[in-house]
């Protein structure tokens, strides 16, 4: 009997393929999905949110003026400093006008000289009308003498004007506030030489505000007087200030096609200053946006988010929040009118979670 020299190799082939055998076999257990989670749901519902404008302006005084030297010569005191409260007719310049008041004198006694010029020339006239009716006279001395008659009286009169710009030039010297206000700025020194026109000092009633700002072409359908606006400015960030429409500007501008719109501000206790930039908010009307209640709202890397129910698993939505309506936030985008969302526990929730 022949003995098979293979035969060791196959029995260990044998049980090398019983093995992977026993091993395939045994299939790993697989693992169960996590059970729908119960949540706690709340409709979004349409609310009646107001249309807000989020503008840029800035303060002014209710009056402000730059005041002009309105003469030419030397400053000779001023009578005021930067904050300065004014009163309307205080003199706050006086510039050197002794060479108006020189141009006063020489004018008051052109008047004189008028006034007796005419006064000469009446009576002449009386006598050559007696001469003319006796025909002492020709016509051509009587028709000169008539002249000289009638353009005397002219010659008074121009006199007298120009006494009264001297007269006006003397008083121009003497520079007063145009009302009540506070000096913002003062441009002069004493021993400075000033022209008619160069500035002087720079006053501003600030018992008002008026603060200024643009509204674009879209939206000047809700801009009217009366409408009240809110806004803020960065030296006081934390409190927020209200105004009232009152001047709207009768056209688009051509250019930027905007509108000017002004509201008028108390400031006596606001501590405002004409100058201060602002934020301005305001409000032109109404319209229907999707709601969603405070407690279905949560915040990730700052921005306002909500956990929407669809199809039995939660949607993570980001939200373009608009204002606030009776408690609930109104939303420009993320959600719609009819949508179910999480409220209660959102910390224990996440994307794609089952819920029931």
């Amino acid at each position: 009997m022949k003995t098979n020299v293979f035969a060791p190799f196959i029995a260990l082939l044998v049980l090398g393929a019983g093995g992977v055998g026993c091993k395939q076999s045994a299939a790993a257990p697989q693992q169960k999905a996590a059970p729908p989670v119960h949540v706690e749901k709340a409709d979004v519902v349409e609310a009646v949110a107001p249309k807000v404008l989020h503008l840029t302006g800035s303060l002014r005084g209710m009056k402000e003026a730059d005041l002009a030297a309105n003469a030419a010569g030397r400053i000779l005191k001023t009578f005021v400093e930067r904050g300065d409260q004014v009163k309307a007719g205080q003199i706050v310049a006086q510039i050197d006008t002794s060479a108006a008041v020189l141009s006063l004198k020489q004018s008051s006694v052109d008047v004189d000289t008028a006034k007796i010029q005419d006064a000469i020339s009446k009576s002449d006239c009386a006598r050559f009308e007696q001469l003319k009716n006796t025909g002492a006279i020709s016509p051509l001395d009587y028709d000169q003498a008539v002249a000289k008659c009638k353009t005397a009286p002219l010659y008074v009169q121009a006199s007298e004007a120009r006494q009264n710009i001297a007269a006006k030039n003397v008083g121009d010297g003497t520079i007063r506030a145009p009302f009540d206000g506070v000096v913002s700025e003062r441009y002069i020194e004493v021993g400075e030489y000033v022209e008619a026109r160069s500035k002087v000092i720079s006053i501003v009633d600030g018992k008002e505000l008026r603060l200024e700002f643009v509204v674009p072409e879209a939206n000047v359908a809700g801009i009217a007087k009366d409408v009240p606006v809110s806004f803020t400015v960065a030296a006081y960030p934390d409190k927020t200030f209200h105004g009232t429409v009152r001047y709207v500007s009768g056209s688009v501008r051509s250019t930027t096609r905007d509108l000017v719109v002004e509201a008028v501000v108390a400031s006596e206790e606001a501590g405002l200053r004409p100058g201060m930039f602002a934020d301005v908010t305001l409000t032109t009307g109404t319209r229907p946006l999707p709601s969603v209640p405070a407690n279905a709202i949560f915040e990730r890397q700052e921005k306002k988010r909500v956990y929407v129910v669809k199809d039995g698993r939660l949607e993570e939505r980001v939200l373009q929040e608009g204002p606030t309506v009776d408690g609930r936030l109104s939303v420009e985008s993320g959600v719609k009118t009819g949508e179910k969302v999480a409220v209660g526990n959102l910390g224990a929730l996440s994307n794609g979670q089952s819920v029931d």
